[in-house]
């Protein structure tokens, strides 16, 4: 039987999770095209914090999945896993009562020792933190980080022992068709065939869904970090902590322990709210207004940290979807460019289950976590380009389009 050539373009996170996810079906001969080295984009940069403290049933669904596989890979493959814990800040009681229903919901997949904190139980948890403008909090203990680069490395090891085949600097530069209909990719590196090819290169996929004729609009988002050192140890693990609400329309302070005295800290948001970054010309550094910023934020929200001061910093890109969630699945201008992008700032903690979602597509079933209808549906991408509409709408029926795919391969040919 002949196996359906997939090529997966980028090397992060959401892309070596979708190799090897298509690697543990035995169904596929996958080629991940690299066009620096694994996880050079926005994983390596990555706070790399996997929680579920979110408010909608699927937002946790696919982040309670991220957990469960982050911890089986500390389990099965030594990856280094730090279980410390994670604090979402509420400023009023309606904040409050979502969280006492996401912990409802939270159960629903597994995750049982979520609760909601009042003003007093945060500061006997974190006592350098000054919550008076706060009500409360959801908190998760079973949260934690990894490190990103770590992660998506081990990923990309996993894979290659599933027969995966890496290409580094194999940056793809233009494609085109065979004379049975397969994709022919252009790359620094020769030319690779593919019956399917899947778009994951993160704040790169808008190029390189041009490049396929199968447009998507990306806006990858610059985001900074700094290290916070202390000059002596905290003398317990600090949760992480986030001062931001989804939805809310405003970025929000966040911190993670990340050793005995060192804090990593930056702001976050889920919405698009700042111009477009040029992935290609882009400054990796810190800015200094950024670094007065965050030194002001720190001394309101930690005022009790003593000896801490402000060190290191880096630039990363949150490779931001037209309406801010992942888009993963067939796309609708042609079923055979599977989409695994959009995953902004978390996409270490969803990669996973975009990645299985991929797999599950290409595997003729209706994914489990985020198939047709979900927030992560190709279709909507229809609505957001009119271009898209029209002759190629019908295309959008990926279950069918999947299911091709599963009988070209029993049958022994390539799509």
């Amino acid at each position: 039987m002949v196996s359906t050539r997939v090529v997966v373009i980028g090397a992060g996170a959401a892309g070596l999770s979708t190799a090897l996810h298509l690697s543990q079906t035995g169904s596929f001969e996958v080629t991940v095209l690299e066009a620096e080295h694994v996880a050079e984009g926005s994983s390596s940069r990555s706070i790399g914090i996997i929680e579920t403290q979110y408010m909608a049933d699927f937002d946790i669904a696919v982040r309670a999945f991220g957990l469960r596989f982050a911890k089986a890979l500390a389990r099965d493959e030594g990856l280094h896993f730090v279980t410390n814990g994670y604090l979402r800040l509420g400023d009023s009681d309606e904040a409050l009562e979502r969280y006492a229903r996401s912990i409802e919901l939270q159960r629903n997949y597994g995750v049982d020792d979520a609760r909601v904190l009042t003003r007093s139980e945060i500061e006997n948890l974190i006592p350098q933190l000054e919550v008076g403008d706060r009500v409360g909090g959801l908190f998760g203990p079973s949260d934690g980080f990894v490190d990103g680069h770590l992660f998506t490395n081990l990923m990309g090891e996993l894979a290659r022992r599933n027969g995966v085949t890496l290409m580094q600097k194999a940056r793809l530069n233009g494609a085109s068709s065979g004379p049975s209909g397969e994709f022919v990719l252009d790359t620094t590196r020769g030319v690779v065939a593919a019956d399917v090819v899947v778009n994951a290169a993160g704040a790169w996929a808008g190029r390189v869904g041009a490049l396929l004729d199968a447009p998507v609009t990306i806006n990858p988002q610059r985001h900074q970090a700094v290290t916070v050192t202390l000059d002596q140890p905290l003398g317990y693990v600090m949760p992480s902590v986030m001062d931001y609400v989804p939805g809310s329309g405003r970025a929000g302070l966040y911190f993670r322990h990340e050793n005995e005295t060192k804090l990593f800290a930056g702001l976050h948001t889920e919405e698009t709210i700042q111009d477009a970054s040029d992935p290609d010309n882009v400054s990796w550094n810190v800015d200094s207004s950024f670094i007065e910023q965050i030194a002001e934020a720190l001394a309101e929200r930690l005022p009790r940290l003593e000896g801490a001061g402000l060190g290191q910093g880096w630039a990363g890109l949150y490779p931001m979807a037209f309406d801010q969630q992942p888009v993963v699945g067939p796309h609708p201008a042609n079923p055979r460019v599977i989409c695994a992008l959009g995953g902004g700032g978390n996409g270490i903690q969803l990669s996973p289950a975009m990645g299985q979602t991929v797999s599950e597509y290409l595997d003729g079933v209706t994914p489990t976590l985020a198939g047709p209808g979900s927030a992560w549906d190709p279709a909507r991408l229809a609505g957001a380009d009119p271009a898209l509409n029209g002759a190629h709408q019908n295309a959008v029926d990926t279950k069918t389009a999947a299911g091709k795919n599963t009988a070209a391969r029993k049958e022994g040919a390539h799509l």
